[in-house]
């Protein structure tokens, strides 16, 4: 159980064992909970920085549900803007269709064909049709017969209408034809539209045609059947873009013209059918979207527009929502910020104590650890070249003993020789293992060159071709991390022998802006290579090692590997390297008055 200064317990805690005696500076063993003085003594930033999050967070997730709504309920509008458009042209269609049926239903009476003006004046009379709507029955020099005057009475001649050539040529080359809009001579003060069918004499040639009036007041009701909201406009218009009738609000008139946009649109398309929405702005400056169908049956355009302000209302009245919901939710964090601040920040501090203490106790365990498994290493070492190596040596003597004895068998010499090469084999792998173990002579040669002759001597009794770059500055650096620096390229280099399959290898160390770098670089497989296949690559101890070693000066250390090889790259702040030595030599003070046995040269 440890314990904090004023008795708490923190329940069981598993730790690495320390050396017997181990102390801190002060004398006493280590504990976890020390509260540190560099700490904030205010926690009320962190905790409002926290609600802060929170808000945007909530405010951004609420932002993003409200916009989708509201572009959703854009799109509606749009798309119930652009069906009306639709439903009124498929509207006029039909109508035009309609009386286009009427007509040719009138064109094959029998008192037409035989000429019985009378008759078929009251025939005309007698038919049914929409109201405001008229017939006429013209020959090719004017009116003949029209219902709204008595028959015989003066009638308008086709050179009263100043278009009439263009309308008889329609209706000679297409056989019916719609017109566009047109004053009334007969009804005066009245737009109307003509729908008119060819007839012709018994040989074929035309002998004049049928007329169906259509008021405007007529179409009208066409657009005030759609039910469209009191903002928006209404509007048929005809093959030269003129107004023919037009709705807004409670008026209906023929004055509003065409919005320009549309129009310059049209102007290029050729009586195709074509419909879609575009913005631009109406006759009164108003911007607006427009939504059309231009009709290649009549050659009108049906026309719908809705101001933009009423489109885009659901994303203002979105963002009015969000922006109000940010201010609500920014007060009342801010409260419950500074509340819970108030509540916790005496508890926070005494558990961010502990915290701290606890990693530094875990710091200083790591770092006598370490001290503890280079003086391993260094036993092992010795154990190895003074028992294990001697032995294999012995029994290669015996061996060569044997020589002579098994001269006569084949079988024998064969495997007498297989048995000295795996001797010698065995006897090279246990060289270089102890070398790696075995620290050089740090303390009189320096790093420069410690460096270098361990990296070639590596290189040796490796087989490999190594090359190494290590400027002068470096023994200037501290012992402590002159100690490190040695240990992380030993334990690089180990895992080059034992994992990379390597030729080259490279040491490369620099001092550049206040920083020491050392990069151990190989041509091997990586550790993502072609002979593994176990899935994501598992550091060892050896890496966790070099990292912990590194983190006692504020350092690191990054890993970079592929195809063509692997990267150490350990980096340590030289400015911090003395403040690191004197916090390292205090955690060490009762080793270091033992013997250097680490530098002691292991001659092999």
């Amino acid at each position: 159980m440890l314990l904090t200064e004023d008795g708490r317990g923190l329940g069981p805690v598993a730790l690495p064992l320390r050396p017997e005696g181990a102390v801190l500076s002060d004398g006493t063993a280590p504990t976890i909970a020390r509260a540190l003085p560099n700490l904030p003594r205010s926690l009320r930033g962190r905790v409002a920085l926290i609600f802060a999050t929170i808000i945007l967070i909530t405010c951004l997730v609420a932002a993003a549900l409200l916009l989708s709504k509201a572009r959703h309920e854009r799109d509606i509008i749009r798309e119930r803007t652009l069906g009306t458009a639709l439903a009124l042209s498929f509207g006029f269609d039909q109508e035009v269709y309609a009386g286009n049926a009427l007509l040719k239903g009138l064109s094959s009476s029998p008192a037409l064909k035989a000429g019985d003006d009378r008759s078929f004046y009251d025939q005309l009379k007698a038919t049914p049709i929409p109201a405001g709507s008229w017939l006429i029955l013209q020959d090719m020099d004017g009116q003949v017969a029209n219902t709204l005057k008595p028959l015989g009475a003066p009638l308008p001649r086709h050179r009263d209408f100043p278009n009439y050539p263009e309308a008889i040529n329609r209706i000679r080359d297409r056989g019916w034809a719609v017109s566009g809009r047109m004053g009334s001579l007969v009804k005066p003060g009245t737009t109307v539209i003509a729908l008119s069918l060819r007839i012709n004499h018994d040989d074929g040639t035309m002998k004049g045609f049928i007329t169906t009036i259509l008021s405007q007041d007529h179409l009208g009701t066409i657009l005030r059947g759609q039910n469209a909201p009191q903002d928006w406009t209404l509007g048929l218009y005809d093959r030269k873009l003129q107004p023919i009738v037009t709705i807004r609000g409670n008026e209906t008139s023929s004055r509003p013209p065409m919005p320009d946009a549309l129009a310059r649109r049209l102007a290029g398309e050729d009586g195709e059918t074509a419909h879609g929405l575009i913005e631009g702005a109406d006759e009164r400056g108003i911007p607006v979207l427009v939504a059309y169908r231009s009709s290649e049956a009549t050659d009108w355009t049906s026309v719908v527009t809705v101001p933009l302000s009423v489109v885009d209302a659901p994303l203002a009245g979105a963002l009015r929502q969000i922006a109000g919901m940010a201010a609500i939710l920014l007060v009342a964090g801010g409260f419950a910020a500074l509340f819970t601040a108030r509540e916790v920040e005496r508890p926070l501090q005494l558990l961010s104590d502990q915290v701290t203490g606890a990693r530094k106790q875990v710091s200083e365990l790591s770092y006598q650890l370490l001290f503890l498994q280079e003086e391993e290493r260094q036993r092992i070492a010795r154990e190895l070249h003074d028992s294990t190596a001697q032995h294999i040596v012995a029994a290669n003597l015996r061996l060569n003993g044997l020589e002579g004895a098994v001269s006569q068998y084949p079988a024998a010499r064969k495997a007498l020789a297989d048995i000295e090469d795996l001797q010698t084999e065995a006897l090279r792998e246990l060289r270089i293992f102890t070398y790696l173990l075995h620290p050089p002579n740090l303390t009189n040669d320096g790093l420069q060159a410690t460096l270098r002759d361990f990296a070639e001597g590596f290189a040796g009794r490796t087989g490999l071709v190594a090359r190494i770059r290590i400027p002068e500055e470096v023994d200037d650096l501290p012992a402590d991390l002159q100690r490190t620096i040695l240990r992380v390229v030993q334990e690089a280099l180990t895992n080059v022998h034992r994992h990379a399959g390597a030729s080259r290898v490279s040491v490369d160390a620099r001092i550049q802006s206040g920083r020491l770098v050392v990069r151990i670089r190989d041509n091997g497989y990586g550790m993502v290579g072609r002979d593994r296949t176990d899935g994501p690559v598992r550091l060892g101890v050896g890496i966790a090692g070099m990292r912990a070693r590194l983190e006692q000066f504020g350092g690191d250390l990054k890993i970079r590997t592929g195809p063509r090889g692997t990267s150490i790259i350990a980096i340590v702040p030289v400015a911090a390297a003395g403040q690191a030595r004197t916090h390292a030599r205090r955690l060490l003070h009762p080793w270091l008055s033992r013997p250097a046995k680490a530098d002691r040269e292991v001659p092999f």
